[in-house]
């Protein structure tokens, strides 16, 4: 199963637009997030030699702008698309969803997205004060699971630990996302990477929010298992 990040806060491939945002395409039909900005996102996906009109549905990790940004255009260019969302996401996110032409698919935990692929449905965080629910993706190929998140509010840990309980899998082929370690200390960045070890995790990539403490601590412990990415990566699972 192949991941390709199409929009992240820096560029892994020339040429490709960044920012703070977020977006991977697994398999080429699923759409894991939508960056910040319509035209950054579809912009990278032309250049990738993909296309909205490829997709066979949309997840979004949660209801912030820098994974939602690009979803109109998307949507714009590929009508009727499936977008999956947090039953308890927000009323605002579903009416942007329908005004733009977009069929809301409220998620639940272990839902099947497409065959090898299913969320977490819900997970609760919160976010400056407020609530800030979150899924993630988890993968099921024959080299193992892996697991994409979005901003990892929940905590990465909450987050493999559900990822677990459907997979029935205690280790991690690979665990890509923003992992919401750019504000921690490095003593707190390497507390989170060792109670990561637990899981026995092939390779992590730290990307988006995930901020240097995260590749700082997580390269110091694992200088092997920790992967570079940005806009243009792409790897397979």
């Amino acid at each position: 199963m192949n991941l390709t990040v199409i929009y992240d806060n820096t560029a892994f491939r020339p040429g490709l637009a960044s920012g703070w945002g977020f977006s991977v395409l697994v398999d080429d039909t699923i759409l894991f997030d939508a960056g910040c900005d319509g035209p950054g996102l579809t912009g990278n996906l032309e250049k990738l030699g993909r296309s909205p009109s490829g997709l066979d549905a949309v997840v979004l990790s949660h209801n912030h702008g820098d994974h939602t940004g690009g979803l109109e255009t998307v949507l714009e260019l590929k009508p009727g698309l499936p977008v999956h969302v947090c039953p308890d996401a927000g009323a605002d996110l579903e009416e942007r969803i329908a005004a733009a032409g977009g069929r809301v698919v409220r998620t639940s935990p272990g839902m099947t997205i497409r065959k090898g692929i299913r969320t977490t449905g819900s997970i609760p965080a919160a976010y400056k004060g407020g609530p800030m629910p979150e899924q993630a993706l988890v993968l099921d190929t024959p080299s193992g699971t892996s697991v994409v998140t979005g901003c990892s509010h929940p905590g990465l840990g909450t987050i493999l630990e559900e990822a677990s309980r459907i997979s029935e899998s205690a280790s991690f082929r690979m665990v890509l996302g923003g992992f919401h370690w750019r504000d921690f200390s490095p003593g707190e960045a390497e507390r989170e990477a060792l109670g990561l070890e637990r899981w026995n995790i092939g390779e992590i990539a730290p990307l988006h929010c995930s901020g240097e403490p995260a590749r700082t601590a997580l390269e110091k412990l694992r200088k092997n298992g920790t992967v570079h990415g940005g806009s243009g990566f792409d790897c397979t699972v």
